[in-house]
């Protein structure tokens, strides 16, 4: 690299390197701002496919200001001798550094990482712009905090053709979509994936999708073959584990609708924490200074709030919001005698039993101590080690030209998901240092119950709770009375909700159970559970209709029929119809002596809203 660039820039100093570009510290000769200069490898510079991926990279964040996307503020060109990007020098560590040495980062950092993320995503997805490549080395955290999404250098840009590079994946395979990794349609929806692994990966310490190579990573993600967030790390906020759970979820209609509602979402749960905006100590830029003061200042801080709201919720009646807080202060602090006071009180029964049955109702209880303290002092198998994704940008696909949606092309084995820590025998009279209960997952979203006095043990239910399990295969949120507990999908991860592992528990009484599903009509029904009592419930959901919109430049007088159904003028009925999702229809715009243009209507996402057509006949353009 020479001393100069264009007779623009002074270089100054190397700064990292990558498998593409070398990254130098430079300086405006004119104006004496220090900047980043990105240059690409000279061996790479007779590539027409790397030239392009600069050229999409200049192009992506030439149209996005916005205060957490890194500014560009020159470009070689595509044609240049030297090919370089110059953008804003961002002083501070990547996500991923930060990860390698903390090992796992506090839920509520990467809550604040993790808004600020998908503010920018928003951003660009407004713009056309989806990413498509977002991963910890692609995050910059600048020394005064401010988050910064950088490389768009595969990014796809809406009125742009689709940059193809035959036999290559475009993006990093732990950190891809299933949607990506089979090369499907894209949309937003596939950086919240990719969201979601990232911010997996920081409050874990572990990548979700390991594997020994990008064969079976890719496998894994298509499959959905991961371990869970509280199984990793058991202190992390139930609400972020639910949100993540969201985000990586298989099919893309099951995650957010878009990255502004994940930024609502993961604001909710950091909520959930008493952290309010600006705190003087529990922020990002403090923890960067001084993580040791911030983390016991954060201890401080949810030993009291998670506290007093578990007592709240007991008296508004609410024992699963309680037991979710009270089991989340008991991963982070083992000494709770007040909390192991309250649940004790909660879950002891009151009718004489024999040593077996007080086993069977107190002992899973016990069992979970000795599994808490197993987890934290015993021997176990390792979960998945954190491997560092290779820095390669493109990564070569496999002979078998990509991976189809349907049966696998490959025969690859799935990389184990941690097993869960053995028991060891522990007597039911030995004094329990701590209880830790299984996940019932209050997520994001869910008020906290308003401030309210300790409750007394007498006036605490004195039988155990009912339990609900769903027999169902489709994935859903779960509310009760209201309150979003969680999310449920079939298995056995205990951070799903409705599970044999993690039942909805409910106390005596009538309740109104409602799970939804964005595809699906909410599905309600009111139950009334005695204590104890344990019931399965078989929700049928029914999936919602796609609504269409026809263009309001077509003219009004045209009519429209829709298989045998006719609608008429487009005037006489809104423009607005809806039909099953999952059918082929031929529909029909008859326009008199303009012309009859058929029009095909596929099938859809269930619950979509799609505009017809999308571009009007060349006989009825204005």
């Amino acid at each position: 690299m020479t001393e100069s660039v264009n007779d623009k820039y002074k270089v100054l100093e190397k700064l990292g390197e990558g498998a593409t570009a070398t990254v130098y510290r430079g300086q405006h000769l004119a104006i004496g701002k220090d900047v980043a200069i990105k240059v690409l490898h000279p061996h790479l510079s007779s590539s027409s496919r790397y030239r392009e991926r600069f050229n999409r990279e200049a192009r992506a964040c030439g149209r996005l200001s916005h205060e957490n996307i890194v500014s560009i503020l020159d470009y070689s060109g595509q044609n240049a001798e030297d090919c370089y990007i110059v953008t804003e020098l961002v002083v501070g560590a990547t996500l991923l550094e930060l990860i390698e040495q903390h090992g796992k980062l506090p839920s509520e950092i990467v809550l604040l990482i993790g808004i600020e993320l998908a503010k920018a995503c928003a951003f660009a997805h407004r713009a056309g712009i989806i990413h498509r490549d977002i991963k910890p080395e692609n995050v910059m955290i600048r020394r005064d905090g401010v988050i910064k999404l950088m490389d768009f250098g595969v990014a796809r840009v809406a009125d742009e053709g689709q940059i193809t590079l035959d036999g290559s994946l475009l993006g990093s395979p732990a950190y891809m979509s299933p949607q990506q990794a089979v090369d499907d349609q894209l949309d937003g929806r596939s950086d919240l994936f990719s969201l979601g692994t990232v911010l997996f990966h920081a409050v874990t310490g572990h990548i979700p999708f390991a594997g020994t190579n990008a064969s079976i990573i890719l496998r894994n993600i298509i499959d959905g073959q991961r371990a869970e967030v509280l199984e990793l790390s058991p202190e992390a906020a139930p609400a972020l584990a639910s949100a993540i759970d969201r985000l990586l979820q298989t099919r893309a209609e099951d995650r957010y609708a878009d990255a502004d509602t994940a930024a609502e979402a993961l604001r909710a749960a950091l909520d959930e924490s008493g952290i309010p905006a600006g705190h003087p100590l529990i922020n990002v830029r403090s923890w960067l200074v001084n993580p040791p003061e911030v983390n016991d200042a954060l201890r401080a801080h949810l030993q009291t709030t998670l506290l007093e709201r578990g007592k709240a919720s007991l008296a508004a009646g609410d024992t699963v919001g309680a037991l979710q807080l009270f089991n989340r202060l008991l991963a982070l602090d083992e000494d709770q005698a007040e909390v192991m006071a309250l649940i004790q009180a909660l879950h002891t029964p009151t009718r004489n039993r024999q040593r077996a049955g007080v086993a069977g109702a107190i002992g899973a209880a016990v069992l979970l101590v000795a599994a808490l303290t197993a987890w934290a002092f015993f021997p176990r198998a390792a979960p998945p080690e954190p491997a560092r994704t290779s820095r390669e940008d493109v990564v070569d696909r496999p002979d078998e030209g990509g991976l189809p949606s349907g049966s696998p092309p490959m025969k690859v084995q799935a990389a184990p998901i941690p097993p869960e820590p053995s028991l060891p025998t522990m007597p039911v009279s030995a004094p329990a240092p701590a209880v830790r209960l299984a996940a019932v997952g209050r997520p994001s979203g869910s008020p906290a119950a308003p401030a309210s006095p300790a409750v007394a043990s007498d006036a605490l239910p004195s039988a155990g709770p009912g339990r609900v399990l769903l027999d169902t295969t489709q994935y859903a949120e779960v509310w009760v009375d209201g309150r979003l507990l969680g999310s449920f999908r079939s298995g056995s991860m205990s951070s799903w909700v409705g599970t044999e592992k993690n039942p909805i528990l409910l106390t005596p009484g009538a309740h109104r159970l409602e799970l939804r599903n964005e595809g699906a009509e909410p599905w309600v029904e009111e139950i009334t559970i005695a204590a104890a009592e344990t019931r399965r419930v078989v929700p049928r959901f029914r999936r919602k209709p796609t609504t269409f919109t026809v263009n309001p430049r077509m003219p009004s007088d045209c009519t429209l029929t829709v298989g045998d159904t006719p609608y008429g003028r487009l005037d006489a009925f809104g423009r607005e119809f809806t039909k099953p999702a999952d059918e082929t229809t031929n529909a029909v715009f008859d326009c008199g002596k303009r012309g009859s243009f058929p029009y095909t209507l596929p099938p859809t996402r269930a619950g979509e809203n799609r505009l017809i057509p999308q571009e009007l006949p060349p006989e009825l353009a204005p």
